[in-house]
């Protein structure tokens, strides 16, 4: 599948761009939400191939969209007011981003395989 190898390529190049933008962290947490909204766009593309992956891929596909809808849902949470937006939960949602953008990197290799 051509599609999966450029899905790839273009994954790890935004990530090591983010992980250069660490240098001035401001950039790199902006930089993290365009990086999320690839990533969304890439599992989607993916989701169409669901069919062919291995169930191990299937289980990461899985639990990655799970993942992902919590911290957005957690994200929700905190813009309408119902959860408090401390320091703490902010720090761990974008952690859990850094997290997930790496999850999604090694489901688009084992795809691309």
């Amino acid at each position: 599948m051509k599609t999966t190898r450029v899905i790839y390529l273009l994954n790890i190049t935004l990530i090591i761009f983010n992980l250069i933008l660490i240098l001035t962290p401001f950039y790199a947490l902006l930089f993290l939400m365009i990086l999320g909204a690839f990533q969304i766009l890439f599992t989607i593309i993916i989701g169409f191939h669901f069919k062919e992956m291995s169930p191990a891929i299937k289980t990461n596909y899985l639990i990655y969209i799970f993942l992902v809808a919590s911290v957005l849902y957690t994200f929700f949470l905190v813009n309408k007011g119902f959860l408090d937006s401390g320091q703490q939960l902010i720090t761990l949602c974008f952690v859990t981003s850094i997290c997930l953008a790496l999850h999604n990197l090694f489901i688009t290799y084992k795809v691309q395989k």
